[in-house]
């Protein structure tokens, strides 16, 4: 790759291909890499205009060569920064790191599927991807909890429902495709099919797994070295991949011998398990903080497996993957301290699944709001009618003590005064239903409607104390008869506590957990 610049100082990235470079005379191979070269151009053309790819800003020669001009990203390798970000001895990364990068890498991955015909880049593998760090150094992106990530390289790039190109008709899998993280179908020509499995997205979501699972275990999901291979009978790349299964990674926290090394590296987690730990009884030790973080990281370790299987039908889709991801990051904090407590984590389904669990969660929280709404209607409207039938044609006077009207009282008028406070709410609260402030104005027309009812039954002059009584009883349930219905509204129109950020400030100050204050310090 070299780099360029134009007149005004902007500078550029050439994508160069060298005529005599491993040619040897060989006219095939010459045309497969022009060919390969070509196919380059058209699928980095395609993604040009979608965030998180390099721009493209056309082709031309230098001397003899062709080359790719595109935009030059400044920024570092996934590959270099997870050697800066790691934190143990191992390589490994914070799994909640690992999580939000996966959460963006696929996105980037969930994009090239929506591109007309949909393109599957078929190298994903650390060198591969780019952190930009023309905005933000990646340490700030990483406290930000998001990554800008950048795709490169699509020499191994292919449209899914154009014909075989050349290269892949005579040369099977594409130059260039990294073993360690490629998927099986990959690594292989003696498979029937294999080239038309290679077509599909689902390459690029095992393969973005297997990056994800070097960034949280600090190597590949198999040893495809020459003495791993040994160990394994020197069976090929293909049938390591398809005859076993990876080890299904620990992350940082559950290989750890002290915690408080790694957490001292991850200050954003640390706090988190300082502020679960501050609602304790009593400080956790480091044993328990350890199977707590273990078991929450073992929901990544769950979406990992699942893109690693050897059968492409059973790979979820890469906006699957994004969104079980998104999920898990979303409710990290709030799992760590459920965790802590020995609650049950709130889940991070993944694929059909999590559509599944979503609808069900949607049809119980609608489902609940009308049952509770109702049951409010149920007995505002029951004590309005009951009131009606018990004072219907009772002598009464209006007002009292001066009756400018006095006879038998007709109980429709009692029904309806008892329904103003259900009615002040209903037309008070409006089109905010769901809201704080929807609830409010629905408070307040309760009142309000409750208000104009006592100061009619205030003014009438009942046959007896008891019966003024028992209808200011029915008042005051007919008030406080919508508030259910208000709460519920408003409650179960919130996201469910279990996906909620727990970044709530506290009443008091926490550290991060094992950290220790100075005494000369204000905490």
């Amino acid at each position: 790759m070299l780099h360029a610049r134009n007149p005004r100082g902007e500078r550029f990235a050439l994508k160069r291909l060298r005529r005599s470079d491993g040619e040897g005379g060989d006219d095939g191979l010459a045309e497969a890499r022009r060919a390969a070269f070509d196919a380059e151009y058209d699928a980095h053309r395609v993604l040009s205009p979608l965030r998180g790819f390099p721009r493209l800003y056309g082709r031309g020669r230098v001397g003899e060569d062709s080359v790719i001009v595109m935009e030059w990203v400044e920024g570092v390798t996934l590959e270099e920064a997870a050697r800066a970000l790691a934190v143990d001895d191992e390589g490994r990364l914070s799994p909640l790191t690992v999580a939000r990068i996966g959460r963006d890498l696929f996105d980037l991955l969930a994009r090239m599927a929506y591109v007309e015909g949909g393109l599957a880049h078929r190298d994903v593998a650390p060198r591969n991807i780019m952190i930009d760090t023309g905005q933000l150094s990646v340490a700030d992106q990483v406290e930000e909890g998001a990554f800008q990530l950048v795709l490169i390289d699509f020499g191994s790039a292919v449209p899914l429902e154009s014909a075989d190109s050349s290269l892949t008709a005579r040369w099977g899998a594409p130059l260039g495709a990294t073993a360690d993280f490629a998927a099986p179908e990959m690594l292989t020509d003696d498979v029937s099919g294999a080239v038309a499995r290679r077509r599909s997205l689902a390459v690029d979501v095992y393969a973005a797994a297997g990056v994800l699972y070097q960034m949280m275990e600090g190597h590949p999901p198999y040893d495809l070295s020459f003495a791993g291979r040994s160990q394994r009978e020197g069976r090929s790349a293909y049938r390591i991949k398809t005859e076993f299964s990876a080890e299904t990674p620990a992350g940082a926290h559950g290989s750890a011998a002290d915690v408080r090394a790694v957490l001292a590296s991850e200050p954003e987690v640390a706090v988190a398990v300082g502020r679960a730990a501050a609602e304790l009884d009593s400080a956790p030790a480091p044993h328990r903080v350890r199977a707590a973080l273990s078991a929450v990281d073992d929901q990544l370790a769950e979406v990992l497996m699942a893109c690693l299987v050897p059968e492409q039908s059973r790979r979820p889709q890469a906006r699957e993957v994004r969104e079980a991801l998104a999920l898990f990051c979303s409710q990290y904090a709030d799992n760590v301290a459920r965790s802590l407590r020995g609650e049950p984590l709130a889940p991070c389904p993944l694929g059909g699944a999590a559509a599944t669990a979503a609808r069900r969660r949607r049809r119980l929280r609608r489902a609940t709001r009308v049952a509770v709404d109702a049951l409010s209607a149920a007995v505002a409207v029951g004590g309005a009618v009951a009131a009606g039938l018990l004072t219907q044609d009772m002598a009464v006077a209006f007002p009292a003590g001066q009756p400018l009207w006095s006879g038998p009282m007709p109980g429709l008028a009692v029904s309806v005064a008892l329904l103003l406070p259900l009615a002040g709410a209903l037309i008070a609260r409006g089109s905010e239903r769901g809201t704080g402030f929807g609830f409010a104005r629905g408070l307040l027309g309760s009142l309000l409607g409750g208000t104009v009812a006592g100061l009619l039954a205030s003014l009438t002059a009942w046959p007896s104390e008891s019966v003024s009584d028992a209808l200011y009883a029915v008042l005051f349930l007919a008030v406080v008869a919508p508030l259910p219905g208000l709460v519920a509204d408003w409650a179960l129109a919130l996201p469910p506590l279990s996906s909620a950020s727990s970044t709530a400030p506290l009443a008091r100050p926490v550290l991060p957990w094992g950290a220790v204050p100075s005494e000369d310090r204000a905490i």
